[in-house]
């Protein structure tokens, strides 16, 4: 009787410090969560602003808000890869990452050519990607990929507006 009645209170301690745990890890979790959103939040805000000192509505023709960066091939080093937006606008490519937060600026009349393949770097994706080859400002030939929700769409801009932006041959 006496062992019946110790396991029973210790069955009932236990379980007390279980939900106390339980607790204390739903508490951190969910501050966590609060911070994260928030983190977030001022993130998009930041873009956001920087999108509008930089463009006039009018001007973006395109945008995908989660363009996933895969780097650059002629850049030898490890690069960052990640999450940002990717604008077209009337006489540029413009790529934003949220974070670490860098910018990348293609002139239309620099892109060469716009494929979409379904391998760049060492990436392999089942769905097309958008790769921009171009020329750098030193004349070096390179280029860039992102894996985005409607490729299709945005390639077809992007050609479009590369033609107009593309200077006119004399004959």
């Amino acid at each position: 009787m006496i062992i019946g009645t110790s396991w029973s209170a210790l069955s009932g301690s236990v379980s007390v410090l279980t939900l106390c745990v339980g607790l204390i890890v739903g508490g951190i979790l969910l501050v966590g969560m609060v911070v994260v959103f928030t983190r977030m939040r001022k993130i998009r805000r930041e873009y956001r602003e920087t999108l509008a000192k930089r463009y006039d509505p009018k001007d973006i023709l395109c945008h995908d808000n989660l363009a996933h960066y895969l780097g650059k091939d002629s850049v030898e080093e490890k690069q960052s890869r990640g999450k940002g937006v990717l604008v077209l606008a009337q006489d540029e490519l413009y790529f934003l990452q949220l974070h670490p937060r860098q910018e990348l600026c293609i002139s239309l009349k620099r892109i060469k050519r716009v494929v979409t393949p379904t391998k760049f770097l060492d990436i392999v994706s089942p769905n097309p990607l958008l790769q921009v080859n171009f020329q750098e400002e030193d004349g070096t030939s390179s280029s860039v990929a992102w894996r985005m929700r409607d490729v299709a769409t945005f390639t077809d801009f992007l050609k479009t507006q590369r033609k107009k932006a593309q200077p006119r041959k004399r004959k």
